[in-house]
């Protein structure tokens, strides 16, 4: 299975743009955490599903 690559850029408060926010403290309430948990949910699911085939 081809592994998926995404590319970030980071939109700032302010509006600029970065590729990076190394250094930067996310608030604990921000959305991106709710989209990484779907992300990671998913990725069980389908681990689950398939029976983890992958690491075989």
């Amino acid at each position: 299975m081809v592994k998926e690559h995404y590319t970030v850029t980071h939109t700032m408060a302010d509006g600029t743009k970065r590729d990076s926010i190394e250094g930067y403290v996310i608030p604990d309430d921000n959305p991106v955490y709710q989209l990484f948990r779907k992300v990671n949910e998913r990725r069980m699911e389908e681990m689950r599903e398939n029976g983890n085939k992958e690491n075989d």
